[in-house]
């Protein structure tokens, strides 16, 4: 018999893109360390000696729970800080610090509202109350905090900037200028200032006072390109297209190679649907080795989305050529090349171009997994085995390396060698039943392979039992238990589960006639293989052999003969087939 399934990887997640994949960093709330001794504004509470050193010892315990990430276990402690000093602000503080990493900003509020109460004089109660506040959308609350944070740290001129703008975000419009002329009395015309009143005015429909705020900017510095930059914007906002082209044109004027401006103009062009122009201004934004790839990247994304026409496929092309060509040591614009030709199913060149991507960067796991996968998809078995040896000298402890590399061994009948991969892949799966499944899979298929059948089907009932859905495992397990003769009954269980959660699948369909076959129900085989050979789009010459064969058992042995020859015209390349021809009667084939 011909064994029916390869495998070949088909992975249950999809991929990403290699390329600049967005993500929000959680940003962790800087923290200063508090001292577990009560500062000075402290409400006075006497401990007594056994209950400060209590306290002590748990505060550092909260602490080091916290560090460890048990925060259900931290906040106990801290809780029962409390119990112990209920004026202790420094204990209120790292609760709320938990609390917000949880995401429970109201728990926090309360517990911050109190700390600052206690101790009104601490920066970083006041700082991580702004951020509470922000996140319960209470900004009026939030400037106020920054109000006393002037009072606070009046050399940190940051804090009336966040004021006003907080101000701004509440709707308190006049207070928020009014602060900002006081600014502007003391620092003259700034580029934070002015913008600041721009917005304001904006918000509050006043164009005429916004115009003149970025009018007066410009005139403060008429070299200063980002000023027209600003201008160009708001005559955007203000739906004027002519001006605001006249003032990204005034910006080339002072640096005609400014890479920004060209990529204002071009999203300028994008937005009244003149593809051409905006793609001439691209092209040169691309070729400007000063502009930072991560921006040119962003505008690449713009051009290829999905169901828009903003540039062909010619032009894509050039563009990634650019940017290889003016970002030479940089394998990103590279990644990108290889996206491009994944999806125009190019997977040759995709692999050759994701080389030259790991010939720069080696250290990208990301990197290495992709190459991988496109061996897999070439059916490159020799290249696989090569690459994922070098993977795991980068990545000793990545169990998809493993797996990987353990396909091309069973691909290429490395038994013995594959065996040893395994031993190492399990160690590194424990903690992916999915994967470890099929470690333990291709063990099985080792042992089998080496006429261990023993090994093998022990280990195939540690598949089962790992993964329960591990269909493709379960389907050969049965067949090879039927090639043996062996089990015949529990082989018609698992083919039958098997069958039930993939009906129009003719390989498992053939498994489940075959196991039939082997118990000499032939009635059954025959509707079973009948509907294999119905949910194939080309006949199998392994399923019309096996048809044949039932045939042959139904007394039907002129039709079984007919189907043989056909098998072996369809290139099947048994010897027993042959025989059976010959003979015109059923010969068992002999497994291992």
């Amino acid at each position: 018999m011909i064994k029916k399934i390869k495998y070949i990887v088909y992975l249950l997640f999809a991929l990403s893109p290699i390329f600049f994949t967005s993500c929000k960093v959680k940003k962790e709330i800087s923290e200063k360390v508090v001292s577990i001794k009560k500062d000075s504004t402290d409400t006075e509470f006497k401990l007594s000696e056994d209950a400060r050193k209590e306290f002590e010892y748990l505060f550092i315990e909260g602490i080091k729970q916290r560090t460890f990430e048990n925060y259900d276990g931290a906040i106990k402690i801290f809780s029962r800080c409390l119990e112990i000093d209920p004026s202790s602000s420094a204990t209120l503080y790292e609760m709320a610090n938990i609390h917000v990493i949880k995401g429970d900003f109201q728990s926090s509020m309360f517990l911050m509202e109190k700390a600052v109460t206690i101790n009104p004089d601490n920066q970083y109660y006041h700082l991580l109350l702004v951020k509470i506040y922000q996140q319960n959308k209470l900004f009026e609350k939030a400037a106020s905090e920054y109000e006393t944070l002037v009072r606070l740290v009046p050399v940190n001129p940051d804090y009336i900037f966040y004021q006003a703008a907080l101000l701004t975000m509440a709707g308190k419009t006049n207070e928020a200028l009014a602060i900002y002329n006081q600014l502007e009395s003391r620092m003259g015309i700034t580029e934070s200032i002015s913008v600041g009143k721009q917005q304001i005015y904006t918000q509050t429909g006043n164009n005429t006072a916004a115009f003149a705020e970025i009018e007066k900017l410009i005139n403060s510095s008429p070299s200063n390109p980002k000023y027209y930059g600003l201008l160009a914007e708001l005559y955007l906002t203000n739906k004027n297209r002519e001006k605001a082209l006249e003032n990204y044109n005034k910006i080339l004027e002072i640096d005609p190679k400014d890479g920004f401006v060209h990529l204002s103009i071009a999203s300028y062009y994008i937005e009244g649907k003149e593809f051409e122009k905006a793609y001439e201004h691209i092209k040169l934004a691309f070729k400007n080795s000063e502009l930072d790839l991560e921006t040119k990247a962003q505008m690449y994304m713009l051009l290829i989305e999905p169901g828009t026409n903003k540039i062909s496929e010619e032009q894509q092309v050039e563009l990634l050529k650019i940017l290889i060509e003016t970002h030479i040591d940089d394998e990103r614009p590279r990644a990108l090349m290889v996206d491009y030709l994944i999806n125009k199913k190019q997977p040759e060149e995709a692999r050759k171009e994701m080389r030259l991507v790991l010939d720069i960067k080696k250290d990208s796991y990301m990197y290495w997994e992709r190459l991988l996968l496109l061996n897999n998809d070439l059916l490159d078995w020799k290249s696989m085995n090569e690459d994922s040896k070098k993977a795991l000298t980068y990545f000793p402890d990545q169990p998809l390396i493993y797996v990987l590399r353990s396909v091309g061994l069973l691909q290429q009948k490395r038994y013995d060698e594959l065996l040893t991969v395994l031993d190492s892949g399990v160690v590194h799966s424990k903690n992916d039943p999915k994967l470890l499944s099929q470690l333990y899979t291709y063990k099985a298929e080792a042992f089998y392979n080496l006429a261990r059948f023993k090994e093998a089907f022990d280990v195939f009932d540690k598949v089962v039992e790992l993964d329960p859905e591990n269909f493709m495992a379960m389907n050969n397990y049965a067949y090879y238990l039927s090639l043996k003769g062996e089990r015949l009954d529990i082989a018609e269980k698992m083919s039958a589960k098997v069958i039930q959660a993939n009906p129009d699948n003719a390989t498992y369909l053939d498994t489940y006639a075959w196991v039939f076959f082997k118990k000499k129900d032939y009635d059954l085989a025959k509707f079973y293989m009948e509907n294999a050979l119905s949910k194939v789009s080309e006949d199998s010459a392994v399923l019309i052999e096996h048809y044949g064969d039932i045939l042959f058992f139904l007394n039907d042995k002129q039709n079984a003969i007919v189907q043989w020859k056909k098998s072996l015209e369809m290139g099947n390349p048994s010897k027993i087939l042959k025989q059976k021809i010959s003979a015109k009667k059923y010969i068992e084939t002999k497994e291992n």
